[in-house]
């Protein structure tokens, strides 16, 4: 059921040039709104590397698993909007296209994802180890390598949507000229 329902979405969308100009939007606007919730996570990640006392950075580093909660629902829901509607729009598109396929650019892109969320996964796995140890660990070293995580999953999500939006963009640019020209 769920293979028909994304193809008649891509049928509509190469058939509508609004429907892919609202898919652009769309990615546009949850980009805007996960690249500003990015930018709050790394300022306070960053924060937490450079506190000097060792409870201040463990309070702020706890606290930044609110915020990054938040943050990976958002971006879990827009990864998986764009595996079932934009993605497979633009494959059914291309897919006629007589040049290189795109499948391997889409593939870069989901590579860079999980390497982003593995980072957050060891962000979490510090902060558990930080939490459940009794010892000097639950110092300053132990938050600002949590947070040395989180940062470094933050650079990689950066760069994930800026190349996403490179590829992306041209291509549905290039859809919608044609779709214009088309029915023209």
């Amino acid at each position: 059921m769920e293979a028909t329902s994304t193809s008649r979405h891509v049928e509509l969308a190469l058939s509508n040039p609004d429907e892919l100009t609202l898919l652009e939007s769309r990615i546009r606007q949850e980009h805007r709104l996960l690249r500003h919730q990015i930018r709050m996570v790394e300022m306070y990640a960053k924060e937490a590397m450079l506190i000097e006392d060792p409870a201040a950075s463990k309070q702020l580093v706890l606290q930044l698993e609110d915020q990054l909660e938040q943050f990976v629902m958002d971006l879990e829901r827009h990864a998986a909007w764009e595996q079932t509607e934009l993605y497979p729009l633009l494959l059914a598109y291309y897919h006629h296209d007589s040049s290189p396929t795109i499948r391997p650019s889409f593939w870069v892109l989901e590579k860079e994802y999980q390497l982003g969320i593995s980072f957050i996964q060891s962000f979490h796995e510090a902060i558990s180890q930080m939490a459940g140890c009794a010892c000097d660990c639950t110092g300053r070293s132990c938050a600002s390598e949590a947070a040395a995580h989180l940062v470094q999953a933050c650079l990689i999500f950066n760069d994930h949507f800026t190349m996403e939006e490179e590829l992306v963009l041209p291509m549905t640019d290039k859809v919608l000229t044609d779709l214009d020209y088309f029915f023209s």
